[in-house]
């Protein structure tokens, strides 16, 4: 069992919710109403979703891992989990750097808003919800693995909602998925279940309500 949810703390980091996010929605076949669709990613040219699936995994991933690794090999931090809850600030500065070059690129790709309006809100969501983990950090132990968790819930749920057709295993996985992770945080006993619901809570909300703000 330790051996599973070690698998499942590594395969779900919290980095890479974003982009197990973005290609979920890249890469699953949905439609919309209207005739245009040019809210559904699923449509975009497959080299454009080339170009954001490298972009999402080099400032999402790649960048901050590295940073991360760095601080370890350095000292500052002592597990690339971050369990320790003064070790996460230092990390959290450059991951939240990151994240807002990702959306502020974005910008600079797409200045006539081409893209569809979800994909910001995917990522300025994520901006706010790192930034809102980094600042509770301060004072309390949030759960960075289940804020990655409701990043991915909340973007599913509040994009594929606006879809009319799609496939519908989608919303129950990634609840299921959000489930066994937090069990397997739970099982390390890395975090109290309010830590873990805390977390899940801040990720689903922040990201859904600004996937919903852009979307409409």
């Amino acid at each position: 069992m330790e051996l599973i949810s070690r698998f499942l703390s590594w395969l779900f980091l919290p980095l890479f919710a974003p982009i197990f996010a973005l290609a979920i929605a890249l890469y699953l076949e949905t439609y919309q109403p209207g005739i245009w669709q040019n809210g559904n990613i699923y449509l975009l040219r497959p080299d454009h979703k080339d170009i954001l699936l490298y972009l999402f995994i080099a400032l999402s991933a790649v960048f901050p891992v590295l940073t991360i690794l760095f601080f370890r090999l350095n000292g500052a931090v002592t597990s690339i989990f971050m369990d320790n809850r003064r070790e996460r600030i230092l990390p959290a500065i450059f991951v939240n750097g990151s994240a807002i070059t990702l959306y502020v690129l974005l910008l600079k790709l797409d200045p006539h808003g081409y893209l569809p309006p979800a994909i910001y809100g995917l990522v300025l969501g994520s901006c706010i919800a790192v930034l809102l983990c980094t600042l509770i950090t301060f004072r309390w132990k949030i759960s960075l693995h289940s804020a990655g968790m409701g990043i991915l819930t909340g973007f599913v749920f509040v994009y594929y909602n606006s879809m009319s057709v799609y496939p519908f295993w989608i919303l129950p996985a990634a609840l299921i998925v959000s489930g066994l992770v937090m069990s397997a945080r739970i099982y390390l006993k890395a975090h109290s279940f309010a830590e873990l619901f805390g977390g899940y809570a801040l990720g689903t909300i922040v990201v859904g309500v600004a996937t919903w703000f852009y979307m409409h």
